[in-house]
């Protein structure tokens, strides 16, 4: 035959059933049915099913409603049962291309490619960028959304004119397969110089002068996309005024590059493309400098310039405006000539967020702010090298919130023999009045002991110990239950210390006896005229001791006669003295001083 081997409306195919041909055993079909029989019985095509009635969408069906059967399957986008073809059976991996005729960049529209199909891969060149959320009006089958792989919208830019993209149809939409997003600005500005290099070889067929400097310009956008994090394609104007330079166009505020602190950048560049979404990055860092904006020529690597940015990016209404210091760098910007505006985003400032365990070897941190616990293996040193006056190393608590109360603790924990957390010791500090003017504060130490804790002493205008009446005794005074000096109370120590009175007595020895200051005395008894025995609180050690004294009696007219004492007997409780006139007569006085020394 001519044209096939077998014709499929002519000729039939002999299927036997049995060992033995018959009119029972020996059935007639169409070719195209036993040949497709014979491939599900090897396996190919497992998922077929023949009869007169539709399966299930995931099937291959063998329609039976025609004579021969025709091989058919679901068509998700015509919601209908299709004849199977070749490009339907082979090319499901091929990448078929969407032709566009029509529409805007955000409402696209193309014409039906043959074999149009769920789950294939198509190619699009827009013919326009877009500025939002994207649908593609596929000629005679419908209207589909755009989207990215996780369902949301693409966003604006993501389509340009003239570049191509990739999309996967689901049935239901299509999906963007390499997403703008996910290719770096260097990425960009490397495509944009691969674009330079293909216009410089398309002008090379006509001019070698031009190829050369296509070469150049694809160079430098070369070192542009490596060297930059965002990349961006304008033309510069030498205006000054502080207005919308117009598409694809930026200016500085000041014609001499060095001179300049503010530029004003259109919310297009000069690809047509909105910029809006990478200028508005360029305050992000919380740093004073945000980061180093590079003006670089796309023809001359030679002329280039670099300004720290030190401000807000401002909305100008159709541009953009931002602070800049100069930092350095050559030539001359003309008007109209092609640059590339390169962003490198400086650190944020403040806090850093470490999560988890962090190893910071030798590493400086300025000023740095910890929120929460800080937990350190072994020892925190602070080094100050300055030979300053003054410098040393701080450590510094600071609770910054206007309150009264514990505003700092340096804790000392430990675990006792059971392996429990105890806290030994604290060191606290408490705003007593916040008062501005009269401000004052205490400073408590506590530990623990004999399985309490509790404030052992406390620092406030003077210095009191935990127990002690009254508190604060003022200013260089120290308040305490008991002072000791080798273990011994003071008070104890100075009645026993050698050079020291262990007891004195004034006393009227005149009528009643009359006690006006003593100590270590604790009463007199009256054994008669000028004769008295002194009763020592503590006893003496032994009594060899010295008692010494003075008298003096009442004379009238203002004079005295003076009044001698003489120690009688010297007991370690007791101590008799007697008073005596110059003529040694027994004589009261009313003025009678004794003093006790000894062990």
């Amino acid at each position: 035959m001519a044209g096939t081997e077998f014709d499929n409306t002519l000729h039939w195919g002999l299927f036997l059933t049995g060992t033995t041909l018959s009119s029972e055993t020996g059935k007639y079909v169409r070719v195209s049915e036993l040949v497709l029989s014979a491939l599900r019985a090897a396996g190919v095509f497992s998922n077929m099913v023949d009869g007169v009635a539709a399966p299930a969408t995931d099937k291959l069906w063998l329609d039976k409603n025609f004579d021969p059967a025709v091989l058919k399957e679901w068509d998700a986008t015509g919601a209908s049962w299709v004849p199977m073809t070749y490009d339907r059976l082979f090319g499901r991996a091929a990448v078929d291309k969407l032709t566009v005729t029509g529409g805007t960049g955000n409402a696209v529209v193309v014409s039906q490619p043959a074999g149009f199909q769920a789950n294939r891969l198509y190619l699009m060149t827009p013919s326009a960028g877009n500025s939002g959320a994207v649908t593609i009006t596929v000629t005679g089958v419908g209207v589909y959304g755009v989207k990215y792989g996780n369902g949301a919208d693409i966003a604006a830019s993501e389509f340009a004119a003239a570049r191509q993209t990739v999309l996967f149809f689901t049935g239901v939409r299509f999906e963007v397969v390499f997403p703008l997003s996910g290719l770096s600005a260097a990425v960009l500005a490397a495509q944009a110089s691969a674009d330079a290099a293909a216009a410089s070889a398309s002008s090379a067929s006509t001019s070698a002068s031009n190829a050369s400097t296509s070469a150049t310009n694809a160079s430098n956008s070369a070192i542009a996309a490596a060297t930059s994090v965002a990349a961006l394609p304008f033309n510069f104007s030498t205006t000054t005024t502080d207005a919308d330079p117009g598409a694809g166009i930026f200016r500085l505020n000041n014609a001499a590059p060095g001179s300049a602190t503010a530029a004003y950048i259109d919310n297009v560049d000069s690809d047509g493309l909105t910029a809006t979404v990478v200028l508005d990055t360029w305050d992000d860092s919380t740093n004073p400098v945000r980061g180093a904006l590079t003006i670089r020529s796309k023809t001359n690597a030679t002329i280039r310039h670099t300004y720290n940015i030190t401000g807000s990016v401002v909305d100008g209404t159709g541009y953009r405006k931002l602070t800049l210091a100069y930092v350095g760098g050559s030539g001359t910007l003309a008007n109209g000539a092609a640059h590339w505006l390169i962003f490198s985003r400086a650190g944020d400032a403040g806090e850093v967020t470490l999560a988890g365990t962090q190893t910071l070897t030798n590493k400086t941190l300025s000023s740095p702010t910890i929120t929460g616990t800080l937990n350190a293996q072994g020892s925190i040193v602070a080094t100050n090298t300055s030979g300053a006056v003054g410098a040393a190393p701080t450590l510094e608590l600071y609770r910054d919130a206007v309150v009264t109360g514990n505003i700092g603790i340096i804790r000392f924990p430990g675990k006792n023999a059971a392996g429990t957390k105890i806290i030994y010791g604290d060191i606290v500090t408490t705003i007593m009045n916040n008062v501005a003017g009269s401000e004052s504060s205490i400073l408590d130490f506590r530990t623990y002991w004999g399985g309490a804790y509790a404030v052992k002493f406390t620092i406030g205008s003077g210095f009191w110990m935990n127990g002690a009446a009254g508190g604060d005794p003022g200013t260089g005074k120290i308040n305490a239950t008991e002072l000791q000096q080798n273990g011994v109370p003071v008070a104890t120590a100075i009645t026993t210390a050698q050079g020291v009175a262990k007891a004195w007595v004034n006393f009227n020895g005149t009528g009643m006896v009359a006690i006006r200051d003593s100590f270590n005395v604790t009463s007199i008894t009256d054994n008669g005229t000028g004769d008295y025995t002194l009763n020592l609180g503590v006893t003496m050690g032994n009594s060899n001791y010295a008692a010494v004294g003075s008298a003096r009696s009442d004379a009238g007219a203002g004079a005295y006669n003076v009044g001698c004492v003489q120690t009688i007997t010297q007991n370690t409780t007791t101590c008799q003295i007697r008073t005596r006139a110059v003529n040694n007569t027994a004589l009261d006085c009313d003025i009678t001083n004794v003093a006790i020394f000894g062990d």
